[in-house]
């Protein structure tokens, strides 16, 4: 764990860009080689030229193994965006908390990672409903404050599950149990 503590931001910053880097190539593989309609439905494609078309018509004709593919690819390249900005973000805010808690260490590797893909979910919920065309700034941020409270909530329990467990082992009750004998 000290060799990574030293190490800092490089392993997260070369897994970010690996799964960025992976990402955009699907994501290039997806848009340039799928085609993401039903062939038959060629007037979808003037009429969207044209405004003239509702999004259930649009979804009807849709692919949906190939809409599902390029949100994968979504959510793989935004967490690769997001793993760095996480990492910092937890070393940031970290220090003061632990500091109170009287904790150390680097923040975790599940923990951040977590974080990154919770960022990426949502890029990529916020593009399905983009494509719905019902992405609303409303809608988005709402869906960004669920994620953060879930967020705050698992930090919650794990901070409290540490901190209950330096306690228990301090003042176990069968050290005392045993001393009164």
């Amino acid at each position: 764990m000290k060799f990574m503590a030293r190490l800092g931001v490089l392993p997260y910053l070369l897994l970010g860009a690996g799964l960025f880097v992976l990402g955009l190539v699907a994501l290039g593989y997806i848009v340039d080689n799928w085609w993401p309609f039903n062939i038959a439905r060629l007037d979808l494609v003037r009429a969207t030229a044209l405004d003239r078309v509702d999004s259930a018509s649009l979804l009807d004709a849709a692919n949906s193994e190939i809409v599902l593919a390029f949100l994968a690819a979504v959510v793989v390249g935004v967490t690769g965006v997001a793993l760095p900005l996480a990492y910092i973000l937890n070393e940031r805010f970290s220090h003061f908390t632990n500091r109170q808690l009287g904790l150390t260490g680097p923040p975790r590797f599940l923990v951040i990672l977590r974080q990154a893909i919770a960022v990426g979910l949502w890029v990529a919920f916020c593009a399905w409903l983009q494509m719905n065309r019902a992405l609303g700034l409303a809608v988005a941020l709402l869906v960004a404050a669920v994620l953060i409270l879930f967020e705050v909530l698992l930090q919650i329990r794990t901070r409290a599950t540490s901190v209950t467990g330096a306690h228990s082992t301090v003042h176990s009750p069968q050290s005392t149990v045993g001393s009164k004998q």
